[in-house]
């Protein structure tokens, strides 16, 4: 056993790769390590109840979110949110692409909602350590920001020919990457996670997750694997390579847990649902930045500040192409003043800030909603599991031509109008089952026949459609039923029956 990602039994060989959860030069790395280990099995930090929507994961549009849920219970609900760039999605597409059983290995769903809810709403439930890994690794090396010191460290740096490999070879930048294995950089993060960790005692909730990625990990190797890839954040290489517990020591620390019934589905995510997120390995606050990471191929930093540059056009202000390319050498000069292998957000944000804003908060504001958390908005295809409820709202959505969206939408309707007039029931009908996909505003110009609308998806309305799937199959007739629950059989006051 050691400390730097790999497990030895016998004749099989366990890899730990530790990785920042949301985080495109991790993903790149996994995905490269992945295809040199050739691994019989890959086990990933997440619910074991959820192995059988794997297969689902090729045709899904991330973001999307593994949505664990206890019927009747609303509160008790949990979401585990994947991008393109998590390294746990890539884990994913690999092995089902590959034909290698993927497995998750954290603590089931079943155990983790039966714990009382922490009044941090339907999210991931939280770590409890007593320090941010990541942010003690960035004060030692002299950083007052961890976002930074990561991008730098490992983001910019296990480009495996992507934005960092790119952009050494055009500028002849003495800190791009070589071509190679992505094992030293696993091997690294082992290590400063083994002298982070050091002297740390986890508590009784982290303990019991920790028990069960390795009797996972033990499962795996009884079945005959002999590679097993383990995938997790990077604070749990050191309980899963390191020294360990004996087996009977982790099914003890795991026996008599409190348990619940859980069903779990994919369901669509956001990027701004995804940078909401706060606390260590939760989520990141520039997943559109990350996105542009991940997916551009070469010249990232001179790509994104043309993107900038069409956002504002958009909106009707002047900026020229001589705008750009002085807002990319700024970035640049930024950068090597900073030591940075390669220009970071805050740079292109400084750099169109001073160039292609001219100053202007506002501007900047908007490169920020629009681009640097951006409205991606996943998308689930018809074959994953759903309640007919939100099927049926799916179809109507289709039929009225009503696309759910990330960020407000405006919508004026005239209930003269056919199309109008459906659309305005079903969202009515939908604010009736508390979905609040649209809030009614004042309408403009005269007449009763107008309304007007902002819409906006959240993922958490999926959840509300799975908690009223018992009142009928259709939002029409779900609608109804609480419509007259709430009725109280005639029992309500007049005002309420009128509203009704």
């Amino acid at each position: 056993m050691t400390t730097s990602g790999m497990l030895a039994v016998g004749e099989a060989r366990v890899t730990v790769l530790g990785v920042r959860h949301h985080g495109p030069g991790s993903a790149r790395a996994v995905r490269a390590e992945l295809e040199r280990l050739r691994p019989d099995a890959i086990l990933i930090e997440g619910p074991p109840e959820a192995d059988a929507l794997v297969r689902h994961a090729p045709g899904l549009h991330p973001p999307v979110a593994l949505l664990a849920h206890v019927p009747g219970a609303p509160s008790r609900a949990a979401f585990w949110p994947f991008a393109g760039f998590s390294p746990e999605w890539q884990a994913i597409l690999y092995g089902v692409s590959a034909g290698v059983p993927v497995r998750f290995c954290d603590l089931p769903a079943a155990h983790t909602l039966a714990e009382e809810p922490r009044g941090g709403g339907e999210d991931e439930p939280p770590d409890a350590r007593p320090t941010d890994p990541i942010g003690t690794l960035a004060a030692a090396a002299g950083y007052d920001d961890p976002e930074r010191w990561w991008e730098d460290v490992v983001e910019h740096r296990s480009g495996l020919g992507g934005d960092a490999q790119a952009h050494g070879s055009a500028h002849g930048s003495a800190h791009a990457p070589a071509h190679g294995s992505a094992a030293p950089w696993f091997e690294v993060i082992a290590e400063a996670m083994a002298a982070v960790r050091e002297g740390h005692v986890p508590d009784e909730r982290e303990a019991r997750r920790e028990a069960h990625m390795r009797r996972t990990v033990r499962a795996a190797l009884k079945q005959g694997h002999t590679r097993v890839a383990v995938v997790c954040g990077a604070w749990h290489v050191p309980a899963l390579a390191g020294p360990q517990p004996s087996a009977a020591a982790d099914n003890a620390l795991l026996r008599g847990l409190p348990k619940v019934k859980a069903e779990l589905t994919w369901v669509p995510w956001t990027y701004g649902r995804l940078a909401s997120w706060s606390g260590y390995g939760a989520g990141v606050t520039s997943p559109g930045w990350y996105h542009h990471l991940f997916t551009v191929p070469d010249r990232p930093v001179e790509r994104w500040l043309a993107e900038a540059a069409g956002v504002l056009r958009d909106e009707g202000l002047a900026v020229s192409s001589a705008h750009v390319i002085e807002s990319v050498r700024l970035a640049e000069s930024l950068a090597t003043l900073r030591g940075r292998p390669l220009a970071g957000l805050s740079e292109v944000t400084e750099a169109a800030r001073a160039v292609l804003c001219e100053g202007d908060d506002l501007a900047v504001e908007l490169i920020q909603r629009r681009l640097v958390v951006g409205d991606r908005i996943g998308r689930v295809p018809d074959g994953v599991p759903m309640v007919p409820l939100q099927r049926d709202l799916r179809d109507q959505q289709r039929r009225l031509r009503l696309r759910p969206e990330a960020l407000d939408r405006e919508l004026d309707l005239d209930l003269r109008k056919p199309l109008d007039l459906e659309r305005s029931h079903l969202l009515h009908r939908l604010r009736l089952l508390e979905v609040g996909w649209g809030t009614p505003g004042q309408a403009r110009g005269k007449g009763t026949f107008r309304e007007t609308w902002t819409l906006r998806w959240r993922p958490e309305h999926d959840l509300v459609l799975i908690e009223h799937a018992a009142l009928g199959t259709t939002v029409a007739a779900a609608a109804t039923r609480r419509a007259a629950d709430r009725a109280g059989g005639g029992s309500a006051a007049l005002a309420e029956l009128t509203a009704l």
